[in-house]
């Protein structure tokens, strides 16, 4: 008994040592197995840090000016970005992306002190190719078209276009697509706000493309346009007198806002995982209850 007792300890041994080794070590590339794959959006960046466009820093792209209520606060001296009565600066952490901006950097592990701005236009912010920022957010809707450009995170914010208008505006008491057809209706090139313009309503004039919201706000305010498209939130910050009413989703499909990377950038799967952290943990709704105050009476174009 004592023999046989003996060889099988033996056996265990052998068996012991010939069995392959876990590996410990946290994160790995994108052809690491399961078990080694980073557990959190920290761990994430800290396996692809060398995807960073700047060691140590989360770079990232908004507009300059950077408007209401996505963006809020005081600028202070030596920046960039100047605020007023509807613009605000990226580096308060005020209004609802920049507020974002810093909880999703803390999920990514970086400090606030280690989060750095790059001014970008709009459409730069979904054009292909090399860029000097990590990722950006500038209210970027996610297309079909655009995500033929560049990379998305997954949506952080479901949004709605509005129409808005000043008093005396024919606009004004339109409840329907067929009702806008004959009105001049304009917004920025590029953005969603023209596609539903040029999609949903389809004007006789054939719409009215603008370099960037501003511009086609003053021509709002001058009477050269009935009416301006922005996303359903934006429309409540005192830009015109009238929320005319919102648009029905483009194509049948929730929009959503998302952060665009350059195509192949593995930082997305990192920013996919401090997403979800926030939406998990109730931070985005709570985000949306702090910086968002929207009308949900508002009616729908039929």
């Amino acid at each position: 008994m004592r023999k046989l007792v003996l060889a099988l300890s033996a056996l265990a041994l052998l068996g012991a040592a010939c069995a392959p080794k876990e590996d410990s070590s946290v994160g790995g590339g994108a052809t690491g197995s399961p078990s080694e794959a980073p557990e959190t959006a920290a761990d994430c960046v800290q396996a692809n840090s060398d995807s960073l466009h700047t060691a140590g820093t989360l770079t990232i792209g908004t507009g300059n000016p950077a408007y209401k209520p996505w963006y809020g606060g005081k600028s202070e001296a030596g920046s960039d970005w100047k605020s007023g009565p509807f613009t605000g600066d990226p580096h308060s952490g005020e209004g609802y992306e920049s507020a974002f901006a810093y909880a999703l950097a803390e999920r990514l592990g970086f400090s606030k002190d280690q989060v750095a701005w790059v001014s970008v236009t709009f459409n730069k912010s979904f054009a292909p190719g090399p860029r000097d920022f990590d990722f950006a957010m500038q209210q970027v809707s996610i297309t079909p078209k655009r995500e033929k450009a560049v990379d998305f995170s997954e949506g952080y914010f479901d949004v709605n276009q509005a129409l808005i208008a000043n008093e005396g505006s024919p606009a004004i008491g339109v409840t329907t697509l067929a009702g806008l057809k004959d009105l001049k209706l304009g917004a920025p090139v590029g953005s969603t706000s023209l596609q539903a313009i040029e999609e949903l309503v389809q004007p006789t004039d054939g719409g009215h493309g603008y370099p960037d919201l501003d511009l086609a706000l003053k021509d709002l305010k001058n009477g050269q346009l009935d009416g301006v498209v922005v996303d359903f939130p934006t429309a409540f910050y005192g830009y015109a007198d009238v929320v005319v009413g919102q648009f029905p989703p483009i194509g049948g499909t929730q929009e959503q806002f998302g952060l665009s990377f350059e195509t192949g950038n593995p930082l997305v799967e990192c920013a996919n995982k401090g997403i979800d952290a926030l939406r998990e943990d109730g931070t985005l709704d709570d985000l949306n209850n702090r910086w968002l105050t929207v009308d949900t009476s508002v009616p729908v174009f039929s």
